[in-house]
């Protein structure tokens, strides 16, 4: 590798250093305005805001496997199935070992209208 090679190589690692971290924060941007959006219309909302169409979906409870070897065999593909044991949760109110519930957050989608015409 040439020195040319060597600074292109660390022009596109600071690159993409640089947006990674750009990435970080706009995600967490997104989250609090989305929080304020979801807290603000309420869940099940569909409402046109300007040029902008939102919509809340309900919030439905998560699920995170805490200790992957504690949970029943019945529940475990190459990985816990985590569509079976949350339906299992719903379903009996029970949490199997190795699992919690996580609190769920709505989840606000939102899709620009198109132009009126004039």
């Amino acid at each position: 590798m040439t020195e040319s090679d060597d600074a292109q190589l660390s022009a596109l690692a600071g690159r993409l250093f640089d947006m990674r971290e750009e990435k970080r924060y706009l995600e967490s941007e997104i989250e609090k305005v989305s929080a304020q959006l979801a807290e603000a219309l309420g869940p099940g909302t569909r409402r046109t805001i300007g040029q902008v169409e939102v919509r809340v979906a309900e919030a439905r409870p998560g699920l995170k496997v805490v200790k992957e070897s504690a949970v029943p065999a019945s529940f475990l593909t190459p990985k816990p199935d985590r569509k079976r044991l949350l339906e299992y949760v719903r379903t009996t109110g029970l949490v199997p070992e190795g699992v919690e519930v996580t609190d769920g957050r709505p989840t606000v989608y939102t899709k620009e209208l198109p132009a009126e015409n004039s």
